[in-house]
């Protein structure tokens, strides 16, 4: 009989603890009170467990809801890229892998891939946009042209603040294909606002292109508009340039 009563409490308690939205201490309730009772836990060991036991919940919820919304195409890890496969990757191999640190978002270091199609700029980019979700970092992965699209449209139907502030409140916007396909005025204005506002805010952006810096101005309908913007780009980063192409060795 008083083996149900227990039961019954416990199944109240872990009722309670999912109603106070602590569903990390609700999951370890029930293992942890066994255990308390053959290692003759404390009260304070299992309040420390529980606690520890939400704390890790909670982190893994962030970085899962960070990872959502971030909307990657496809995830990539550092882990699995070939830095060994040719002298341009071994190179960049230790600057890149210390960016993963995540401290150069507090310095509003831009990281800049540049290269030919098929060179690993767009796998580095995302596992870059990764480890910052693993760093509970507000982080958005997506193409200029979708980016563009995406602010045009809005601007179209009265919505440009709210569109606008995704893009530049996120702690690091990773920008892929930036600078490729021409420009009308309207994607230019875009592409110049979300830039200088996070420069002004020192927030981290990281691109993909493959056009040197040169070029940009057979991009962008306005010469100056494109010097400002790489201007504004390269003054506080780290530019990775990548030079063979994984793709065509393969094929």
């Amino acid at each position: 009989m008083k083996r149900r009563d227990d039961d019954t409490q416990i199944e109240l308690l872990i009722e309670k603890l999912r109603w106070l939205r602590l569903p990390g201490m609700a999951n370890a309730l029930r293992p942890l009170l066994e255990q308390a009772s053959k290692r003759n836990l404390v009260v304070t060991d299992i309040l420390h467990r529980l606690c520890d036991e939400e704390k890790q919940s909670r982190s893994a919820a962030a970085v899962a809801r960070r990872i959502r919304d971030a909307r990657f195409p496809q995830i990539n890890t550092v882990d699995a890229f070939d830095f060994d496969f040719s002298p341009c990757r071994k190179k960049i191999r230790s600057r890149y892998l210390a960016l993963h640190d995540m401290s150069f978002l507090q310095k509003g270091i831009n990281p800049l891939f540049l290269g030919k199609p098929g060179t690993g700029k767009t796998f580095l980019s995302r596992a870059l946009a990764y480890r910052s979700c693993q760093a509970q970092k507000r982080t958005v992965l997506v193409s200029a042209p979708k980016m563009l699209n995406d602010l045009a449209g809005a601007e179209l139907h009265g919505a440009i603040d709210r569109v606008m502030r995704r893009y530049v409140r996120a702690e690091l916007l990773v920008v892929d294909d930036f600078a490729v396909l021409a420009m009308d005025p309207t994607q230019a204005k875009l592409a110049f606002q979300v830039i200088s506002e996070r420069y002004d805010y020192r927030r981290a952006t990281c691109i993909t292109t493959n056009r040197p810096f040169k070029d940009w101005t057979k991009v962008f309908p306005d010469a100056l508009n494109a010097q400002v913007i790489a201007e504004r780009l390269t003054e506080r980063a780290e530019v990775f340039v990548l030079e063979k192409g994984y793709r065509m060795a393969n094929r």
